[in-house]
């Protein structure tokens, strides 16, 4: 078929524009787990999560970090969806707060940093492919989840360009919502691909066209939709100084 593009090719394209121009790390979980999960039902990595957090936040005691720690990675099955993922939003755009003792052994109000928005070299990035999710009873594997700091950002489903991209929103990304939802609940931006079109979108809109490159079709979703959270200038192409 002329012009034909697979949904392996795509995969592969994408993967080294994150790991060449964008200095990601890859991991490749087709045949493995290899991201440092403890079970398929968690969509946070967790070690790496509490890793970046105590690097985040160097003044702050362990019981800080723990607290900060425990509030990102509740479940919130007891939300909606847009209600969960609010939430979780507000906890990575402005931080946890938690109490601590201070020096004179009172309390008072801290901040725990989950991503750091002046300075993102300090970040961890991480794009994952073929990676098991497990709901309440359904698996599902998505094409790839982009991870910043453990937490699971980035949502991009591909199809092979003879595919109708509508297919990928309809079908895939709806079933994925509703087997997997708590993946979901800390997702930004959902990619969706068939190499020649792309679309974004996310819990709290629609299907948005987009043009078919993904650093611009991100670019512009960020500007129009989600440029308060200016950590995903690094996913629509701005350059970082070293590999985490």
């Amino acid at each position: 078929m002329p012009n034909f593009i697979s949904e392996d090719q795509i995969e592969k394209a994408i993967i080294q524009i994150f790991e060449n121009n964008l200095g990601y790390r890859h991991s490749n979980c087709i045949d493995k787990d290899i991201t440092g999960r403890f079970t398929e039902n968690e969509v946070v990595i967790k070690p790496l999560l509490k890793q970046q957090l105590i690097k985040l936040n160097p003044t702050l005691p362990a019981t800080a970090i723990e607290d900060a720690f425990q509030q990102i990675c509740q479940t919130r099955l007891d939300k909606s969806d847009l209600m969960a993922n609010k939430e979780i939003y507000g906890l990575i755009k402005n931080g946890v707060q938690v109490i601590i003792n201070n020096k004179a052994n009172r309390k008072e109000p801290a901040t725990v940093k989950v991503i750091d928005f002046d300075d993102e070299t300090k970040n961890d990035y991480l794009v994952v492919s073929q990676l098991w999710v497990k709901g309440q009873v359904i698996r599902r594997r998505p094409d790839l989840i982009v991870f910043v700091n453990g937490l699971p950002l980035v949502f991009i489903e591909l199809k092979n360009s003879n595919i109708a991209l509508r297919n990928a929103y309809d079908d895939n990304l709806t079933n994925y919502r509703k087997d997997i939802p708590l993946l979901f609940h800390y997702n930004t931006v959902c990619i969706l691909s068939n190499g020649l079109e792309t679309i974004c979108c996310c819990l709290a809109t629609k299907a948005k066209p987009f043009p078919s490159s993904i650093k611009n079709c991100c670019r512009l979703f960020i500007r129009d939709v989600s440029n308060s959270f200016s950590v995903m200038s690094v996913f629509a192409g701005k350059p970082r100084n070293s590999k985490m």
